[in-house]
């Protein structure tokens, strides 16, 4: 038996959670204003606690590596890694983006995750089930929300969105002149829009029996936009993107 940690961070949600092949042992998510830092430990001896194993038992740490928050990112990666590192145990990174779209399994329509990224865009891909496996369909990008909206009306299938960059694509699809002709467009209850550090794990269990692992030394963040500090520095220092 493989026994999956999973953990999340990489926007304003906490989730931890422990699963293997035959079922989901424990699941915390905590949605609410306190930061990673002030949540994440003591949820994750609660989900241990809650599982009923031990941090030994633990065959692979998975974490999301984003797209999302830079700070969340960071967070996370370090716990992952500090866990990994004292356990001994590999790493496995998994995109944001990926584990949003595996929070509806099975579903064989379009599924188009979404995050916020501010200044009205999104980090978003698109995907769908086929044979039994998430296929992703687009390259991870970063977009502004009317652009995706646009992208996704041209699909002409139906596609459910789910993320918290629904908020905006929602607004965009008001704001649309033609939104009578959207009917393609599904947006998933907002139970399916958290992320789940379920999805990151059950990513990370599939990647782990075909042998894709890391450690903590060689995992690497995700990023798709550079951060604040760093746009701030090569303007006042004049350095090209």
């Amino acid at each position: 038996m493989t026994y999956i940690l999973g953990i999340d961070t990489s926007s304003i949600v906490s989730t931890i959670a422990i699963l293997n092949e035959e079922k989901l042992l424990a699941e915390y998510i905590v949605n609410n204003k306190k930061t990673h830092s002030e949540k994440m430990m003591g949820v994750i001896d609660q989900v241990f606690e809650d599982s009923g194993i031990t941090v030994s038992d633990i065959d692979v740490v998975a974490v999301a590596k984003g797209p999302g928050s830079f700070t969340g990112i960071r967070i996370g990666m370090a716990c992952a890694q500090g866990i990994a590192h004292a356990l001994k145990k590999p790493m496995i990174g998994v995109n944001t983006l990926d584990g949003l779209a595996y929070n509806i399994m099975g579903e064989g329509t379009f599924l188009c995750p979404m995050m916020d990224a501010q200044r009205q865009e999104v980090y978003t891909s698109l995907y769908r089930w086929e044979g039994g496996y998430l296929k992703r369909l687009w390259d991870y990008q970063l977009i502004k929300v009317d652009r995706l909206l646009e992208n996704l009306l041209a699909l002409q299938e139906r596609v459910i969105t789910l993320g918290d960059g629904i908020p905006l694509l929602k607004k965009s699809f008001r704001d649309n002149p033609n939104n009578k002709v959207v009917e393609n467009i599904v947006w998933s209850h907002p139970a399916f829009s958290m992320p789940r550090a379920s999805s990151i794990a059950a990513v990370a269990l599939n990647e782990y029996t075909l042998g894709n692992i890391e450690d903590c030394f060689s995992i690497k963040p995700f990023y798709i936009r550079k951060s604040n500090a760093e746009e701030k520095w090569e303007e006042r220092h004049g350095a090209k993107s």
